[in-house]
């Protein structure tokens, strides 16, 4: 996964009220459309969030963590 799409992903959500709606309620379908390998899906579907904020830095605390494991 690139940081492109998940760049992608929020950068969607914030224009997109419809998408940011569907993010925020079901994040497994809302993200379906993106090309994510099945882990990715997963854990960034696992997010909960009250609001896109409240999802970025969530997502972006999950991007922080996933570049560790990679380090």
């Amino acid at each position: 996964m690139t940081e492109a799409c998940l760049s992608e992903i929020i950068g969607t959500a914030v224009v997109d009220r419809g998408f940011r709606s569907k993010l925020l309620a079901n994040p497994q379908s809302a993200l379906a459309q993106f090309d994510l390998e099945a882990q990715d899906l997963n854990d960034i579907s696992s997010i909960r969030a009250s609001s896109i904020e409240q999802f970025a830095e969530k997502l972006i605390t999950w991007m922080n963590a996933r570049q560790l494991e990679w380090a």
